[in-house]
Protein backbone atom coordinates (compact mmCIF):
# COMPACT_ATOMS: atom_id res chain seq x y z
CA UNK A 1 0.00 0.00 0.00
CA UNK A 2 1.28 3.46 -0.92
CA UNK A 3 1.66 6.00 1.88
CA UNK A 4 0.26 9.50 1.90
CA UNK A 5 3.68 11.08 1.41
CA UNK A 6 4.26 8.96 -1.70
CA UNK A 7 0.88 9.97 -3.15
CA UNK A 8 1.62 13.64 -2.47
CA UNK A 9 5.03 13.28 -4.13
CA UNK A 10 3.48 11.59 -7.19
CA UNK A 11 0.82 14.30 -7.50
CA UNK A 12 3.49 16.99 -7.11
CA UNK A 13 5.60 15.50 -9.90
CA UNK A 14 2.58 15.13 -12.19
CA UNK A 15 1.53 18.75 -11.56
CA UNK A 16 5.12 19.91 -12.07
CA UNK A 17 5.36 18.02 -15.37
CA UNK A 18 2.06 19.55 -16.49
CA UNK A 19 3.27 23.04 -15.56
CA UNK A 20 6.54 22.57 -17.45
CA UNK A 21 4.77 21.10 -20.48
CA UNK A 22 2.28 24.00 -20.44
CA UNK A 23 5.10 26.55 -20.19
CA UNK A 24 6.87 24.93 -23.14
CA UNK A 25 3.58 24.98 -25.03
CA UNK A 26 3.20 28.70 -24.34
CA UNK A 27 6.61 29.40 -25.82
CA UNK A 28 6.56 26.94 -28.71
CA UNK A 29 2.97 27.24 -29.95
CA UNK A 30 2.60 28.97 -33.31
CA UNK A 31 -0.89 30.30 -32.54
CA UNK A 32 -1.40 32.93 -29.87
CA UNK A 33 -4.73 31.31 -28.94
CA UNK A 34 -3.02 27.98 -28.34
CA UNK A 35 -0.37 29.76 -26.27
CA UNK A 36 -3.14 31.24 -24.11
CA UNK A 37 -4.67 27.78 -23.62
CA UNK A 38 -1.29 26.37 -22.59
CA UNK A 39 -1.00 29.26 -20.12
CA UNK A 40 -4.33 28.22 -18.59
CA UNK A 41 -2.94 24.70 -18.11
CA UNK A 42 0.25 26.06 -16.55
CA UNK A 43 -1.58 28.37 -14.13
CA UNK A 44 -3.98 25.57 -13.17
CA UNK A 45 -1.05 23.27 -12.41
CA UNK A 46 0.54 25.93 -10.23
CA UNK A 47 -2.76 26.24 -8.35
CA UNK A 48 -2.63 22.49 -7.76
CA UNK A 49 0.86 22.83 -6.29
CA UNK A 50 -0.46 25.57 -3.98
CA UNK A 51 -3.13 23.12 -2.76
CA UNK A 52 -0.43 20.54 -2.03
CA UNK A 53 1.51 23.12 -0.03
CA UNK A 54 -1.54 23.94 2.09
CA UNK A 55 -1.90 27.44 0.66
CA UNK A 56 -5.62 27.22 0.01
CA UNK A 57 -6.06 30.97 -0.31
CA UNK A 58 -3.33 31.27 -2.93
CA UNK A 59 -4.81 28.36 -4.88
CA UNK A 60 -8.25 29.97 -4.88
CA UNK A 61 -6.83 33.33 -5.93
CA UNK A 62 -4.77 31.65 -8.67
CA UNK A 63 -7.87 29.97 -10.09
CA UNK A 64 -10.27 32.90 -9.69
CA UNK A 65 -8.05 35.77 -10.75
CA UNK A 66 -5.41 34.37 -13.09
CA UNK A 67 -7.11 31.36 -14.68
CA UNK A 68 -10.53 33.00 -14.60
CA UNK A 69 -10.43 36.75 -14.99
CA UNK A 70 -7.03 37.45 -16.53
CA UNK A 71 -7.22 34.62 -19.06
CA UNK A 72 -10.74 35.64 -20.10
CA UNK A 73 -9.40 39.16 -20.62
CA UNK A 74 -6.48 37.85 -22.67
CA UNK A 75 -8.75 35.63 -24.75
CA UNK A 76 -11.13 38.52 -25.43
CA UNK A 77 -8.15 40.61 -26.51
CA UNK A 78 -6.98 37.83 -28.82
CA UNK A 79 -10.43 37.29 -30.31
CA UNK A 80 -11.16 40.99 -30.83
CA UNK A 81 -7.78 41.81 -32.38
CA UNK A 82 -7.30 41.15 -36.09
CA UNK A 83 -4.81 38.33 -36.59
CA UNK A 84 -3.03 39.28 -39.81
CA UNK A 85 0.56 38.55 -38.92
CA UNK A 86 2.08 35.23 -37.92
CA UNK A 87 5.01 34.83 -35.61
CA UNK A 88 8.25 35.74 -37.38
CA UNK A 89 10.61 32.95 -38.31
CA UNK A 90 14.05 32.86 -36.75
CA UNK A 91 16.07 33.38 -39.91
CA UNK A 92 19.48 34.38 -38.60
CA UNK A 93 21.51 31.65 -36.87
CA UNK A 94 22.91 34.27 -34.48
CA UNK A 95 19.46 34.87 -32.98
CA UNK A 96 18.94 31.16 -32.40
CA UNK A 97 22.37 30.69 -30.85
CA UNK A 98 21.93 33.79 -28.68
CA UNK A 99 18.57 32.53 -27.47
CA UNK A 100 19.98 29.10 -26.63
CA UNK A 101 22.91 30.67 -24.74
CA UNK A 102 20.55 32.93 -22.76
CA UNK A 103 18.25 30.00 -21.95
CA UNK A 104 21.19 27.86 -20.79
CA UNK A 105 22.49 30.73 -18.64
CA UNK A 106 19.11 31.15 -16.92
CA UNK A 107 18.87 27.38 -16.45
CA UNK A 108 22.39 27.24 -15.00
CA UNK A 109 21.76 30.03 -12.50
CA UNK A 110 18.41 28.53 -11.49
CA UNK A 111 19.88 25.04 -11.07
CA UNK A 112 22.78 26.39 -9.02
CA UNK A 113 20.44 28.25 -6.68
CA UNK A 114 18.14 25.24 -6.29
CA UNK A 115 20.98 22.81 -5.58
CA UNK A 116 22.91 25.09 -3.21
CA UNK A 117 19.91 26.26 -1.16
CA UNK A 118 19.02 24.66 2.15
CA UNK A 119 15.44 23.42 1.91
CA UNK A 120 13.69 22.73 5.21
CA UNK A 121 11.92 19.39 5.28
CA UNK A 122 9.47 20.09 8.07
CA UNK A 123 7.82 23.04 9.67
CA UNK A 124 9.19 24.34 12.89
CA UNK A 125 6.84 23.90 15.84
CA UNK A 126 4.87 26.97 16.79
CA UNK A 127 4.68 28.41 13.29
CA UNK A 128 1.06 28.76 12.25
CA UNK A 129 0.37 28.74 8.53
CA UNK A 130 -2.09 31.39 7.37
CA UNK A 131 -5.38 30.04 6.15
CA UNK A 132 -8.19 31.75 4.34
CA UNK A 133 -9.94 32.52 7.62
CA UNK A 134 -6.90 34.18 9.25
CA UNK A 135 -6.21 36.18 6.08
CA UNK A 136 -9.86 37.33 5.96
CA UNK A 137 -9.84 38.34 9.62
CA UNK A 138 -6.59 40.25 9.07
CA UNK A 139 -8.00 42.07 6.03
CA UNK A 140 -11.07 43.26 7.90
CA UNK A 141 -9.41 44.13 11.24
CA UNK A 142 -5.71 44.94 11.15
CA UNK A 143 -5.38 45.86 7.47
CA UNK A 144 -8.80 47.41 6.83
CA UNK A 145 -7.44 50.86 5.88
CA UNK A 146 -4.95 49.63 3.22
CA UNK A 147 -7.64 47.25 1.92
CA UNK A 148 -10.11 50.10 1.47
CA UNK A 149 -7.49 52.41 -0.05
CA UNK A 150 -6.64 49.71 -2.60
CA UNK A 151 -10.32 49.25 -3.44
CA UNK A 152 -10.80 53.00 -3.98
CA UNK A 153 -7.65 53.11 -6.13
CA UNK A 154 -8.95 50.23 -8.28
CA UNK A 155 -12.33 51.96 -8.61
CA UNK A 156 -10.66 55.19 -9.78
CA UNK A 157 -8.52 53.22 -12.27
CA UNK A 158 -11.60 51.47 -13.64
CA UNK A 159 -13.48 54.77 -14.06
CA UNK A 160 -10.44 56.28 -15.78
CA UNK A 161 -10.20 53.31 -18.15
CA UNK A 162 -13.89 53.66 -19.03
CA UNK A 163 -13.49 57.37 -19.72
CA UNK A 164 -10.42 56.77 -21.91
CA UNK A 165 -12.04 53.91 -23.85
CA UNK A 166 -15.33 55.63 -24.55
CA UNK A 167 -15.89 57.10 -27.99
CA UNK A 168 -16.56 60.79 -28.42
Amino acid sequence: MIGVEAIVAIVFYVLSALAIAGALGVVLARSIFHSAMFLVATLGSVAGVFVLLGADFLAAVQILIYVGAIMVLILFGIMLTPQREAAPEVDAPGKLIGGIIAALAVFGVSATVIVSSRWPGTREPGIELPTTQTIGVGLFTTYVLPFEVASVLLLVAMIGAIILAREE
